[in-house]
């Protein structure tokens, strides 16, 4: 591994890259992945109806990338249209804010070569302070409460090992286009749109028996977008997209025997939230999701066609801890009542 810039990979790569207005950022991002080292790659542009330009000016300047223009803004479903279209072995969907390391890919190919069928992450960075982590992998616990670990922590070397995660961050996810075509489209429909999406996405393998993986050697920057710039509006998607994966990855039963722990830590939430002044989002989270009742009920019946793994089976891939960062720095207490909840929720499944 030491020498893997020097190795050359015969696999093809598709990169696919959305955009929608990025003239800010993407011409960077796109200048990144092509001083990409030793893999064969494509570069898949996803223009999502973009009205600065952005995506004719970058085919301009990267004449090699292949573009697809959607007359309307698929939001992360425009990612199907790089599932339909790759021609690569392997697929990574990275976004267009992103930028990498030159062996970023490598590591990735190689990893997948040697751990087999998964979904893959590398360690996120801040693009503005690479000694600070963005993702040393994604985790989520029994409530569907999920989490970067070690965001906005400084990168002292203590998340370097391989280990399988919860689910994989969506600023980069690699797997095998076969594997992707396994698990199937990214959500058409839109309801996670702006959040919670790659939960949705890896909760979504693992309900086939496909798991998630950390890859410390990969490396991509990505601005910091969680905890530091968390407000009514997202906390309010975050908690209702939360239910919405609850309700489509768990059976009626297992949500049924742990009704009670989910009443003692919504109301846990709702008095947390309170106390940062949002308490409003909590209430408006819980009425949408009443409202949204019927599309997800469809939307469960279809995802549990295919299921593989059992509710006990997948709550393996589980934490019983929370890191809430940034301006919702959760107290010893609010964090203890999660990790006693959730050992008992174990029991209970």
């Amino acid at each position: 591994m030491e020498n893997i810039s020097d190795t050359k990979f015969e696999n093809f790569v598709s990169i696919v890259i959305m955009n929608y207005n990025g003239l800010d950022y993407i011409l960077n991002c796109l200048d990144s992945v092509f001083k990409t080292k030793g893999c064969r790659f494509e570069v898949i542009l996803i223009d999502n109806n973009s009205n600065d330009n952005s995506h004719r000016i970058c085919k301009e300047i990267f004449s090699e990338i292949r573009l697809f223009e959607n007359k309307e803004n698929l939001a992360m479903a425009a990612r199907n249209i790089g599932i339909d279209n790759a021609k690569g072995e392997f697929i990574v969907f990275l976004d267009s804010d992103a930028t990498v390391d030159p062996n970023w890919l490598q590591h990735l190919v190689l990893r997948y070569q040697n751990n087999g069928e998964g979904l893959y992450q590398g360690k996120i960075l801040e693009q503005n302070k690479s000694n600070f982590i963005g993702s040393s992998g994604n985790f989520m616990n029994i409530f569907g409460l999920g989490f970067a670990r070690g965001n906005g922590k400084k990168d002292v070397g203590q998340f370097e090992k391989f280990q399988q995660i919860s689910f994989p961050v969506g600023a980069c996810l690699f797997s095998s286009l076969e594997t992707i075509k396994k698990i199937g489209y990214f959500d058409e429909s839109n309801l996670l749109y702006l959040t919670y999406d790659d939960v949705d996405y890896g909760w979504k393998a693992l309900s086939l028996g496909i798991h998630s993986f950390y890859e410390p050697k990969s490396i991509i920057y990505h601005p910091d977008g969680t905890g530091s710039k968390l407000n009514s509006k997202k906390i309010f998607l975050i908690e209702r997209n939360r239910w919405i994966c609850l309700l489509s990855y768990y059976t009626p039963k297992t949500i049924l025997k742990l009704f009670p722990l989910f009443f003692l830590l919504e109301f846990g939430i709702f008095f947390f939230l309170l106390t940062k002044g949002n308490g409003k989002a909590k209430i408006k989270s819980f009425f949408s999701i009443i409202t949204m009742y019927n599309s997800i009920k469809k939307r469960r019946i279809i995802l549990n066609k295919n299921k593989k793994l059992s509710d006990q089976e997948m709550v393996k891939s589980f934490v019983d801890t929370i890191e809430i960062s940034g301006n919702l720095n959760s107290s010893s207490f609010f964090h203890n009542i999660i990790i006693k909840l959730s050992k008992i929720a174990r029991n209970l499944i």
